[in-house]
């Protein structure tokens, strides 16, 4: 039912980097990519066979649809993957549409409208505000998107912070 053909080196995911293991590649039932570990293993929850395609496929084992002839019982590489987490880059300055601190703090791009920066300022106090959420470090977030907030809505204050990238001097 498998061939050395079906492995392929694990591609990492959002969150991981590549682990550099071999791994099966599956479509699931969504189309979706998925990869499990080479070798079936009893404590898996993927179901895997081949269609009449030849192509690897794979789908989620419950009690209502249980493993049939088949299929055999794999484990999901994501719980066995042991590649490093991505790191976060800070999004570069120079280019107009990419987010500018300011704007990354709201979550908004360089062109966002008035409008724009208002409802993602009050999405994210109604999040952040002390009184929902006590946390110091969420308190101290809570005071950056204010600033933010404060410069990005007035109209002088923003077209001097686009054009210098530093935050205006306080009147």
């Amino acid at each position: 039912m498998f061939s050395a053909a079906d492995l392929k080196p694990c591609r990492g995911s959002k969150d991981k980097l590549p682990c550099g293991k071999n791994v099966r590649w599956t479509r699931t039932e969504t189309f979706a990519d998925f990869p499990v570990d080479p070798a079936p293993h009893p404590d898996g929850n993927t179901a895997v066979w081949r269609d009449v395609h030849g192509t690897l496929r794979s789908r989620r084992v419950t009690a209502d649809r249980p493993l049939v002839p088949p299929e055999k019982l794999m484990m999901p590489h994501a719980a066995t993957c042991t590649g490093r987490p991505r790191v976060q880059t800070p999004p570069r300055r120079h280019t107009p549409l990419l987010t500018w601190p300011l704007y990354h703090l709201l979550g908004v791009t360089r062109v966002a409208s008035q409008d724009d920066i208002k409802r993602a300022y009050r999405r994210l106090a109604r999040q952040l505000h002390p009184d929902v959420n006590p946390d110091p470090k969420v308190a101290a977030r809570f005071q950056e998107i204010g600033e933010a907030y404060h410069i990005l809505s007035d109209p002088g204050r923003r077209q001097e912070y686009d054009l210098s990238g530093r935050s205006p001097r306080a009147r």
